[in-house]
């Protein structure tokens, strides 16, 4: 009888098998970054992704090389070939580029900070952003994602997206803050006045003093592309004055893809 096939051996603090290639480990490197971790030591890049903290070492200094790793001090951070790299990314080299003049449109009439958040499977990814001198700081940065229940892009998905967009928004109630709804119940009366009202709002339920408003972008066979949305500190944004800018964008926005596609 043929001796059984070894089982690969894991190391004990994670779930990542030991005969990982050598690019899958390294990926796995790189994807121990996000936006609550943009800055990670080298045990902690080992520990998160799974790997001894030799291989790590040795992977990491490779990444450091090439540029998709830069070091400061005793920590790590993503470099510009990754930043670059991602630049070249369909989604954000031809919806951003359509959209930019649109959404400076929108800052230049509100003066507050504009986002163009898209779905990244169950999470908004804010692919653009456009700010001002005088607009205050944002509040996140592109290539950040945000939870579906606790941003007013993550509602508007919820609200105009397929029915499997709410439900996976409806699966992890994270609460981020007080304000955060966490409720089933509570969220799904506010996604049916989110589909009623035709905009989302947020008033801290992602970050304290962080208040936002967004409408979907929905192409012209009525799907919904994106959410379109303007993010204020310290106090709301007036919804009568804003809303009826967003909306005018969203549907610009709209228009210019279906005829970039037509093209």
């Amino acid at each position: 009888m043929a001796n059984p096939k070894p089982r690969l051996k894991r190391d004990s603090t994670t779930s990542a098998p030991t005969g990982q290639s050598v690019t899958s480990r390294a990926l796995a490197l790189l994807g121990t970054f996000d936006s609550e971790h943009p800055r990670l030591t080298l045990s902690d890049m080992a520990s998160r992704a799974g790997l001894p903290v030799a291989t790590a070492h040795r992977l990491t200094g490779e990444l450091v090389s090439w540029g998709a790793l830069q070091r400061s001090g005793q920590d790590y951070l993503i470099g510009h070939r990754i930043w670059q790299l991602g630049l070249l990314a369909p989604a954000h080299q031809g919806f951003a580029e359509l959209a930019a003049p649109y959404m400076q449109d929108v800052l230049f009439v509100t003066q507050n900070v504009v986002n163009l958040f898209i779905l990244d499977n169950d999470q908004v990814l804010l692919l653009e952003r456009m700010s001002g001198t005088r607009v205050g700081a944002p509040f996140r940065r592109v290539g950040e994602h945000l939870p579906l229940h606790a941003s007013a892009a993550g509602k508007v998905m919820m609200a105009f997206g397929e029915s499997d967009v709410l439900e996976a928004g409806m699966a992890s109630l994270t609460q981020l803050t007080e304000h955060t709804i966490t409720a089933p119940q509570q969220l799904r009366r506010e996604i049916a006045k989110v589909r009623e009202d035709g905009y989302a709002t947020t008033s801290q339920e992602a970050g304290a003093q962080n208040y936002g408003v967004a409408v979907p972008v929905i192409s012209l066979n009525g799907r919904c592309l994106a959410a379109l949305g303007v993010v204020t500190l310290e106090r709301p944004a007036s919804v009568g004055a804003v809303v009826p800018v967003l909306r005018i964008a969203a549907r610009s926005i709209a228009r210019r893809l279906s005829m970039s596609t037509e093209s």
